[in-house]
């Protein structure tokens, strides 16, 4: 089966949830298998983009409050928010994984037994408590490096590896973190062994991200070839290939009637200003699909930085980001190229958007043209 560039890219779009809206942001964090969310605003965006009339507050309630999600390292060791039921397949897939500081331990010829009975210690003091920040770790009696206790994860990505964690939001400035029990006490624990919650998780990022490539798919999860040459596999023949451009792609066989239906004229496609670390940016390793190369510096900056995207029948056209001016909100657009008039009033509309989505007035949007 041949499909072209523009029904890839279409299909793409209606998965990510900018098309037709999901129900809820759970049922959004579900489908995208995640979303990234070491900026939590960004997060809240990524989930405003796909959910309708969802507001910061409404957002901080179901993460903080009814704890709907939970946000965990997850893919790539990066934080990330999923539906706090699917916490349990996220754990099974994340089983044996080690941490950069358990690798440095190792590299270094730490004593690993004796690290991992202090993560045993360190997790019954949090069921004890509840809730533990830095602070309060520092203050106990453990032996740690001063890398352990890193705002990049530390002990805590152990302990979130591992099950017994999961971020419990700020305390004044300091983030805390909670033990599963205390955190959600009604959750059925029940992980699936790794192999198969890995095979379910590659099953939804066909579904969420595809047609795609092993390449794909390993760069998206952060493993091996061979890793996700072996789940893919394994979903025999549930899984097809297709051609599109010269190039040979994996979809779900469930997807393919989908797949050849014709996108709408270019007009009808949707216009969104996707802000920081969006995941449809992230979901596969070519970025050709989405954005000139001409263009990717601007969008993929160093130290791993993804700055806020426009885009527009598929495709970035430009970047954007937000501001405060008082407690009001100012949006700055950088067209890649000049827009035409319904992109430039669909961008007005997004904004607008964007500052309700935080609560404020958009007190001006800026543009920033190209020289």
């Amino acid at each position: 089966m041949r499909v072209s560039t523009a029904q890839l890219r279409w299909f793409r779009l209606r998965r990510s949830g900018l098309v037709e809206p999901f129900d809820s942001p759970e049922q959004a964090a579900s489908a995208l298998v995640g979303v990234q969310a070491q900026i939590l605003p960004a997060a809240g965006l990524s989930l405003w983009n796909r959910t309708t009339g969802l507001t910061y507050q409404a957002f901080d309630e179901l993460l903080h409050h009814q704890r709907s999600l939970v946000k965990l390292w997850g893919q790539r060791h990066t934080l990330h928010l999923y539906p706090s039921v699917e916490w349990p397949l996220l754990h099974g897939a994340l089983t044996g994984q080690t941490t950069w500081w358990e690798r440095q331990a190792i590299k270094n010829g730490a004593d690993v037994e004796a690290y991992r009975a202090t993560l045993a210690r360190l997790a019954e003091l949090l069921r004890q408590r509840g809730t533990l920040s830095r602070s309060d770790l520092r203050a106990a009696d453990f032996e740690l490096d001063d890398e352990h206790f890193s705002s990049w994860g530390g002990v805590f990505a152990s302990l979130v590896r591992d099950g017994h964690a999961c971020h419990a939001g700020q305390n004044g400035n300091e983030g805390r973190f909670a033990h599963r029990e205390y955190w959600l006490p009604l959750l059925a624990w029940n992980p699936p062994p790794p192999d198969e919650a890995n095979i379910e998780l590659a099953r939804r990022y066909l579904a969420a991200y595809g047609p795609a490539t092993v390449q794909d798919l390993a760069y998206w999860r952060g493993t091996s070839m061979g890793n996700a040459r072996r789940w893919l596999a394994a979903l025999g023949d549930d899984v097809a290939e297709i051609e599109s451009e010269g190039q040979t792609l994996l979809a779900l066989r469930a997807d393919l009637a989908v797949l050849h239906e014709s996108p709408p004229p270019p007009e009808a496609w949707p216009v969104r200003l996707l802000y920081r670390f969006d995941p449809l940016l992230l979901g596969l390793k070519d970025k050709s699909w989405i954005v000139d190369p001409a263009h990717y510096s601007r969008v993929w900056r160093p130290a791993g930085h993804i700055e806020g995207t426009v885009l527009e029948h598929g495709r970035i056209v430009g970047t954007w980001r937000y501001d405060w001016k008082g407690s009001d909100l100012v949006v700055s657009v950088f067209p890649f190229d000049r827009w035409p008039a319904h992109v430039r009033a669909a961008v007005e509309r997004q904004s607008t958007g964007v500052a309700t989505f935080f609560g404020v007035k958009l007190a001006d949007i800026v543009t920033v043209e190209k020289t």
